[in-house]
């Protein structure tokens, strides 16, 4: 059987080209001051190609590497986010703290040097339906706290304690209609009455108790002490606004509390006589 010479002749020259290619490993793997013709010419055809590739290439490290950058700053904005809300709500509990501390301190420095022994308390609850006309707060018989025990600020009269559990107590602000408080104007020494006014929010009515007596706007009143309840010369409030007295006889007149009781928070309930200085 006869070898076909086509074929013979396509071995001779796939061989031919091992050897060639051989050959330039070969030269070519030593080191060289300079290329062959046939490396030049091919480094030239493959430049182009080379620089596309490269630029692609980069472009893609690029974008995986914003990417991967990206992941991580929306992470950490996350993070800080989180911690600054948490920082915030740490110090406005903080500022919460330090303001408490210094309403109770000044309250505490009122209640040394006070004539009458009292007990600091703070209000826990108001009657939603009656805001300005009672609060409870946080002391009751266990305390010392009694019915019709009289309960102030630093700045002035509060109200008086209308009932009292073991643990807490329900006190009368004299703005409450059911309120009222013997006063005297300490301008004149006048002896009149303060009521809570249920038409006029926030004020309370001051009646004369004779028919010659002298108001003006600007008067401060005090509590006379008559009663029983209310030790003599706390300040109730002052004068804000004069007008007739009942059927055109003396003079009535609006008062406005010392107290801000929209923002009251802390009280002092006096629980005994004035202690002998």
């Amino acid at each position: 059987m006869h070898e076909d010479p086509g074929r013979k002749r396509y071995g001779l020259v796939m061989a031919a080209i091992l050897l060639l290619l051989i050959a330039l490993l070969f030269v070519t793997s030593a080191e060289r001051e300079t290329l062959s013709p046939v490396e030049c010419a091919v480094r030239e055809a493959l430049a182009p190609v080379e620089g596309v590739l490269f630029r692609v290439a980069s472009r893609i490290s690029g974008a995986a590497h914003t990417a991967l950058n990206l992941r991580h700053l929306v992470r950490e904005n996350d993070r800080l986010y989180l911690e600054i809300s948490r920082l915030m709500a740490e110090n406005a509990r903080l500022e919460e703290y330090r303001l408490e501390n210094a309403r109770l301190r000044r309250l505490l420095d009122f209640q040394a040097g006070s004539e009458y022994p009292a007990t600091a308390a703070e209000i826990i609850a108001r009657d939603p339906g009656n805001w300005l006309g009672t609060v409870t707060i946080d002391k009751g018989t266990r305390h010392g706290v009694r019915r019709n025990m009289a309960v102030v600020t630093m700045e002035g009269v509060v109200g008086r304690v209308l009932s009292a559990t073991s643990r807490t107590a329900t006190v009368l602000l004299i703005l409450d209609p059911r309120s009222a408080v013997g006063g005297m104007v300490q301008r004149t020494r006048t002896l009149v009455l303060v009521e809570g006014d249920p038409g006029r929010p926030g004020l309370c009515l001051v009646k004369s108790l004779t028919p010659d007596s002298d108001l003006q706007v600007g008067d401060r009143v005090l509590s006379s002490g008559l009663g029983g309840v209310y030790p003599k010369g706390l300040v109730i409030g002052e004068v804000a606004e004069v007008m007739p007295g009942k059927y055109g006889v003396g003079r009535a007149a609006y008062l406005k509390p010392v107290v801000d009781f929209a923002r009251l928070e802390e009280v002092l309930i006096i629980q005994g006589e004035a202690q002998q200085q």
